[in-house]
């Protein structure tokens, strides 16, 4: 095999699901992400941790369309080499995987591609899996760092006093953005001023949380994040494995918990300086799998 493409996977520490409609989210890369290894073959996609091979002219599974999409988008019709895709992060779990596997695809099949191209490819992709993605992804997964993100600007710098250090855990329930995201907007239509309103406060908290980043004021930060959560549970994007695992890592000691991505599912972030590894354990007693990771 050549030498791998790679791509980051993400954290959104504010923001998420208000970024769909155009406001600021704060968020970050993991350095681990997915990489993408080519071989001889005939054009195929393979996915071992889902026992996956597809090509790009079956209509089914979504795995297929969204690979088709990629191809597409870059104008490649690629049928002398395989590409093999391997996780660094868990799967379904809200940390920027299929937009990590999506821009590593691109990049693989491309890799003369400028990052315009390789984003355009990406974006197609999500639009297959998630429906209406904010772009938030698969743009962190290019670009890495840590920063703000719009979808009319993309992805602004944003200065850490210090990296900022994270426990990250699995609810054990694959996150559901599609289904969230068509939830909140169903909830836009029926109750607009009130989901406004709920943007509104979520775009203050998330200046309010990169105001802390900068200083390093970890409390205001997991004041943010805290507060930033009844509101993703109030859009009813959360889930009683979510609220479990914010109730454990608050007793821990974290100093704010949330979850990260599209919800309804997947992950849950915590803040706790120098209590990390007693949120780990934690979590682990109640049987959810846990890591600790720096972002940016």
């Amino acid at each position: 095999m050549n030498s791998p493409a790679k791509a980051y996977g993400k954290v959104i520490l504010l923001g998420e699901h208000a970024v769909v409609y155009g406001h600021p989210a704060l968020a970050g890369a993991i350095a681990d992400g997915v990489t993408v290894e080519s071989k001889p073959g005939s054009g195929r996609l393979e996915v071992p941790a889902w026992d996956l091979s597809v090509s790009a002219n079956e209509d089914k599974p979504s795995l297929a369309r969204a690979y088709a999409a990629i191809r597409e988008a870059l104008g490649v019709n690629e049928t002398s080499r395989d590409f093999v895709v391997t996780f660094h992060v868990p799967t379904g779990a809200g940390l920027g995987s299929s937009a990590a596997m999506a821009v590593a695809v691109a990049r693989a099949l491309a890799p003369d591609a400028s990052n315009e191209q390789i984003a355009n490819a990406a974006m197609a992709s999500e639009t297959v899996i998630h429906g209406k993605p904010s772009g938030l992804d698969h743009t962190v997964a290019l670009l890495g760092g840590f920063g703000v993100f719009t979808r009319a600007n993309g992805l602004s710098p944003v200065r850490t006093a210090q990296q900022v250090t994270l426990v990250i855990g699995h609810t054990g329930r694959e996150r559901d953005t599609k289904g969230r995201v068509a939830r909140v907007g169903e909830l836009y239509a029926e109750r607009g001023d009130e989901v406004r309103a709920r943007f509104e406060q979520i775009v203050a908290l998330v200046q309010k949380g990169v105001a802390a980043v900068e200083r390093g004021a970890w409390g205001e930060l997991g004041e943010a994040m805290n507060e930033n959560q009844r509101h993703l549970e109030a859009l009813e994007v959360s889930c009683p494995e979510i609220e479990r695992m914010c109730a454990m890592a608050a007793d821990a000691g974290a100093v704010g918990a949330k979850l990260t991505g599209g919800g309804g599912g997947g992950c849950v972030i915590a803040l706790a300086p120098g209590r990390e590894s007693a949120v780990r354990d934690g979590w682990q007693r109640g049987g959810f799998h846990s890591f600790v990771t720096r972002i940016g």
